[in-house]
């Protein structure tokens, strides 16, 4: 793709960060398909010739595209661009978040899916399908049955989560609540896997599971936050943060 010239780019306007302008170029090339997946974009020096900026603004575009795990940047060959996995542009977010939050990070996500989550669960009881239900019933069942493989429970305890997500009919909670989980499952994988093994915790998924099933939105909020809260004060009890 080294041949490819100054029209496939429009002029860019200075109000904005050049880096910016840039990157956000070629990412709408890559998704119009200028480029594929597996092709090198054009070299540095092309690239500086075609944005008319320097080589470190340049390099500041690439470096945030590889950031978003939009391309890698390999030494000596150029940048490759990939074809990104949900975990390419969730790791960055949770990385983020474990910055952001320190050691308090597990409590701080516990503490907002509180305030979404009971919300989200109200919904989901209006407007659920008989589909949601089956899949909501499977991943209950699928908790109790691997009780023992904490992997799996804890795997189907999202998975139940983000089903009442789906059933709200707002995919926007979806959005929202997919980078936590990712989050608490990539830092705090461990501590959450032993709670789910709690008989509390099975107690208020059933509770969770039949309020949505009766459309009864009220109590599948409360069931939700009472949940939630339960895990929040086991893990500032605990010896996590201390």
């Amino acid at each position: 793709m080294e041949d490819i010239s100054k029209k496939e780019f429009s002029s860019i306007k200075r109000p904005k960060k050049l880096s910016y302008q840039i990157e956000e170029q070629i990412l709408n090339s890559i998704r119009q398909k200028v480029f594929a997946v597996g092709d090198l974009l054009p070299g540095e020096n092309k690239l500086t010739d075609i944005f008319k900026v320097s080589r470190g603004v340049i390099r500041e575009a690439l470096q945030m595209l590889a950031t978003k795990g939009m391309i890698e940047i390999q030494k000596g060959k150029g940048a490759i661009v990939l074809n990104p996995s949900i975990d390419t542009i969730l790791d960055p977010f949770s990385s983020f978040i474990d910055f952001k939050c320190g050691n308090k990070g597990l409590s701080c996500s516990l503490e907002a899916r509180i305030k979404i989550e009971p919300q989200v669960a109200a919904l989901a009881a209006m407007n659920r399908t008989k589909d949601d239900l089956l899949k909501l019933g499977e991943f209950y069942k699928n908790m109790k049955k691997y009780k023992g493989d904490l992997e799996k429970l804890h795997f189907f305890d999202i998975e139940f989560h983000k089903s009442i997500s789906t059933a709200s009919a707002n995919p926007l909670f979806a959005i929202i609540l997919e980078p936590i989980y990712h989050f608490q499952q990539t830092y705090y994988k461990d501590v959450l896997d032993y709670i789910d093994q709690d008989n509390e915790t099975f107690d208020y998924h059933l509770k969770i599971l039949n309020a949505i099933e009766q459309k009864d939105s009220e109590s599948a909020a409360q069931y939700m936050e009472k949940h939630l809260s339960v895990a929040l004060e086991y893990i500032e009890k605990s010896l996590i943060y201390k």
